[in-house]
């Protein structure tokens, strides 16, 4: 059965549990409350959903997921069913499958889900070190003689830095605005404000990394339904349209992304340590979508780190390479700016659960589109765009939503 482009595709539901420490819940009990959440938002009954998408969790690393979730929550026969292993990027790549299913006629409706209990759960305490060790970059050549996750991006940070004369200033810009947000967000996990100087000055993690660089680690999971936007028309809530979505993937390996191994010669400058394949996905998302950067209102990029933000910018085609310090500079990309991101607080100061960090990015597109945010609503937002990425700068998603 081929796809058909004339099959409109919505979000209809979207749910999400409370974030920051949970102790004593499982990371089953998060999904199930996420994706019980998802489904009464949507007014969806539970037999006409046939697909599910969940993400591994780091601390529960279980290959048939998905069943276990699909038995606790009642869903019996489905035809799509899946669990995806490529970290914090997952879900924007089960958003596409969904995209796919459903438009094909495989699917009437799809749910993904995803939770985790970072902080509270096994490894609790060990912050990022458990991270590491649990899944997240666990490299033969990398983690064992002291490489970890910031100091990865740490290596990225250093050197846009040297090719740029992007500021630390300007990193700590995009760790401001997000707190702002989140100040504005009940839910969030963090909302003391910060200053440009708080994050300056914040214990150094992998240098030009600080604390205040870097995302939080939490609990929590959130969920999203997606169908035909001619069913979603009929149940609770204002469909959210999935215009577009794209997905590119790079290498693993430090060494290899550094160097763009792989590429032909005459290409060899295209991608490395400062130019993602974000590009591509993007390309692709705004491709489908018929849109430019330009026509975004409001932007949900992830940002397990500042420099991981930095970077979507500009790979995203909201500035020139290298221009993405200039370009988070002056409250731009905060409430009232030119573009508006991260408004539920993003990974720096809403949670980061780990894998499931970015659908909350997702969800936050969502209620940014139906209207639903309050202080921090996008006055009039039509359009947001929502990323995700995974290994260090290796693994991307673009997903772009039009209100109906």
């Amino acid at each position: 059965m081929s796809l058909r482009s004339d099959s409109a595709v919505a979000i209809a539901g979207v749910g999400e549990t409370a974030v920051g420490n949970l102790p004593g819940t499982h990371s089953t009990e998060l999904y199930i409350e996420a994706a019980r959440r998802a489904i009464e938002d949507s007014g969806l009954a539970k037999s006409e959903i046939d697909g599910l998408l969940t993400t591994a969790s780091v601390v529960d690393d279980n290959v048939r997921h998905h069943m276990v979730i699909a038995e606790h929550l009642g869903l019996f026969c489905k035809t799509l069913c899946d669990t995806l292993r490529t970290g914090g990027a997952a879900f924007g790549y089960a958003v596409q499958l969904a995209q796919w299913a459903v438009q094909s006629g495989r699917c009437r409706a799809v749910l993904v889900v995803s939770a985790d209990n970072l902080l509270s759960g096994p490894g609790a305490g060990h912050g990022v070190t458990a991270y590491t060790e649990l899944g997240a970059h666990s490299l033969e050549f990398e983690v064992p003689f002291g490489g970890h996750i910031p100091s990865f991006y740490a290596l990225v940070a250093a050197r846009h830095m040297h090719e740029y004369g992007t500021t630390e200033e300007q990193l700590a810009a995009i760790a401001v605005a997000c707190r702002k947000h989140a100040a504005l967000n009940p839910a969030a996990q963090k909302r003391t404000p910060i200053t440009i100087d708080d994050v300056i000055n914040s214990r150094r993690i992998s240098s030009p990394l600080k604390l205040l660089d870097c995302s939080l680690i939490s609990d929590g999971g959130g969920a999203v339904i997606v169908t035909t936007l001619e069913r979603a028309r009929d149940l609770k809530q204002r469909p959210i349209r999935v215009l577009g979505t794209g997905q590119a993937q790079s290498y693993y390996h430090m060494g290899h992304l550094a160097g763009g191994v792989g590429l032909p010669r005459e290409r060899k400058g295209e991608f490395n340590l400062t130019s993602t394949v974000q590009k591509v996905a993007g390309r692709d998302a705004f491709g489908e979508a018929g849109i430019t950067p330009a026509d975004i209102d409001v932007a949900e990029i992830y940002d397990s780190f500042t420099i991981t933000a930095l970077m979507q910018f500009e790979d995203l085609g909201f500035c020139k390479k290298g221009e993405g310090g200039a370009f988070v500079e002056g409250g731009r990309i905060e409430l009232g700016g030119a573009l508006p991101t991260n408004t539920h607080g993003g990974l720096l100061s809403y949670a980061h659960p780990g894998m499931p960090g970015g659908i909350f990015h997702l969800i936050e597109g969502v209620r940014q589109l139906r209207h639903q945010c309050g202080p921090r609503q996008v006055e009039g937002a039509q359009t947001a765009l929502v990323t995700a990425v995974s290994a260090v700068a290796s693994n991307h998603s673009v997903c772009i939503l039009g209100r109906d």
